[in-house]
């Protein structure tokens, strides 16, 4: 994949993260809460089916904690996670623009091949397909 490839499977995990509280019912606010202004739009996203994305999100969580990769995580987490300025990210890492969006790509790269070992794993440790009609079709089960 190319750079612009990985920048926007990066965005769609994002996309996918924010959207994943849509299948749960809101909590209830309490008055001071509810008072507030807003922070998020009206009308919320639309939450997207991806089925590669629940790998990629265990397989970016398993990087973030391995120690030998917390600059790339660092500089993925903050252009994609936190949208920091890129400049005091750079300043902070005392490194130039380049080197943080290198380490962010590297990090997804990580994460990428992560995630189709994962998937993998999971493949070949899931139940083989249903073998009756009566397993197929959930509505005829007790």
């Amino acid at each position: 994949m190319n750079d612009q490839q990985i920048d926007a499977y990066c965005e769609r995990w994002y996309m996918w993260c924010v959207t994943r509280r849509l299948y749960a019912p809101p909590s209830k606010l309490n008055i001071l809460a509810r008072l507030q202004p807003r922070k998020s739009p009206l009308r919320d996203p639309d939450g997207q089916l991806d089925a590669d994305m629940p790998f990629f999100n265990m397989a970016i969580h398993g990087l973030c904690e391995d120690p030998t990769h917390a600059a790339e995580a660092a500089c993925f987490l903050g252009l994609f996670w936190y949208d920091v300025n890129v400049k005091a990210l750079a300043r902070d890492m005392k490194c130039a623009r380049g080197t943080v969006y290198n380490r962010s790509r590297k990090f997804a790269a990580h994460a990428m091949s992560l995630c189709k070992t994962l998937r993998k794993i999971q493949e070949s440790n899931s139940m083989p397909k249903c073998s009756s009609l009566a397993e197929h079709n959930s509505a005829l089960v007790d």
